[in-house]
């Protein structure tokens, strides 16, 4: 049964598919945006800031595109109790918030609500699991960059497919929310390995990630030089043997190429660590190098470039403030 305390004074069409997204950061903003456009859904934000959140209420989420800027009216608000339970909750927070997160957003979900994780590193899907019924938790990644340049206001890098799946096994809840996802315009799949997809992803941005925020470099400007184009290839190779040593199936998979190619695909693009670093922000290095030394030690690996790398990330921090 619902709580009695949910309002829906921001919830006045409580017939739509109610998707709520936890985290008003750039990737938060941006799927508020572009999940908000649709008429058939009901999108609403959730902060932890109400001050923020009165802000983004009133102003909507302003996205400035390609193709111009506009903006999405979108119900924001710091209390869950303001909004009904959702159909769809998507986490967007930094990895390091969320188990305050899922606490914070536990009033929204329901019996059937699936609670999706968009975030980067590894262990989310597992820090949520603690919080909702395993079933109900999935976890995917996105290659959609967005720079967030004020409260609200985001710079759309690019677009790109979501990958989700269920590290339960529960394929029809990740097809429905697949199959939402595409209804609004976005492309989406699912996977069967769930685990696989999120090293895939980590494998990433552990070699791209750390190098633009300790260079100041956009993704693209990492190819411009020999010595990191093999850097990059060098962490993205241990990255491919830890996970080798934990299990991952990694399939058809050449780390070095891969890593090369997102350089390219996404050149103009500034890295979340970058834009945390230069924002003076905690970065979520603990949960993609740091991860990846964590779980060599438990498996007899090793990675000394990715306890290198968040060593001098975490540097970074110190100096900076």
């Amino acid at each position: 049964m619902p709580d009695s305390r949910h309002s829906d004074t921001r919830s006045p069409q409580p017939d739509k598919p109610r998707v709520i997204i936890v985290g008003p950061g750039a990737m938060g903003c941006l799927h508020a945006g572009l999940l908000g456009q649709t008429p058939h859904l009901q999108v609403s934000l959730l902060d932890h800031r109400a001050d923020r959140a009165k802000l983004i209420h009133q102003q909507g989420s302003i996205i400035e595109a390609p193709t111009g800027t506009y903006t999405v009216p979108v119900p924001c608000s710091a209390d869950p109790y303001e909004f009904r339970p959702a159909d769809l909750m998507i986490i967007f927070t930094k990895a390091y918030d969320t188990a305050a997160a899922a606490q914070h957003a536990a009033p929204l979900a329901g019996e059937d609500t699936a609670v999706l994780t968009l975030q980067n590193g590894l262990g989310n899907y597992e820090v949520l699991q603690e919080y909702f019924p395993e079933e109900q938790v999935l976890a995917g990644t996105t290659a959609s960059g967005a720079t967030l340049l004020a409260p609200g206001r985001v710079r759309q890098a690019g677009l790109s497919e979501i990958i989700l799946g269920s590290p339960a096994d529960n394929q029809p809840l990740a097809q429905r929310v697949a199959e939402l996802l595409q209804s609004a315009g976005l492309a989406a799949r699912v996977t069967e390995d769930v685990d696989a997809l999120l090293w895939r992803k980590v494998l990433i941005n552990c070699a791209i990630n750390p190098l633009t925020a300790l260079t100041r470099r956009r993704n693209g400007e990492l190819l411009e030089s020999a010595v990191l184009r093999e850097l990059l290839e060098r962490v993205a190779e241990e990255v491919y043997e830890v996970g080798k040593a934990a299990g991952v199936e990694w399939g058809d998979f050449a780390p070095g190429q891969e890593v090369k190619k997102v350089c390219q695909a996404t050149a103009a693009n500034q890295s979340s660590m970058l834009q945390d670093v230069l924002g003076g922000r905690r970065t979520e290095v603990d949960y993609i190098t740091g991860a990846v030394s964590r779980t060599a030690q438990e498996v007899g690996a090793q990675a000394p470039l990715c306890q290198c790398l968040t060593a001098l990330v975490k540097g970074l921090a110190v100096r900076y403030g």
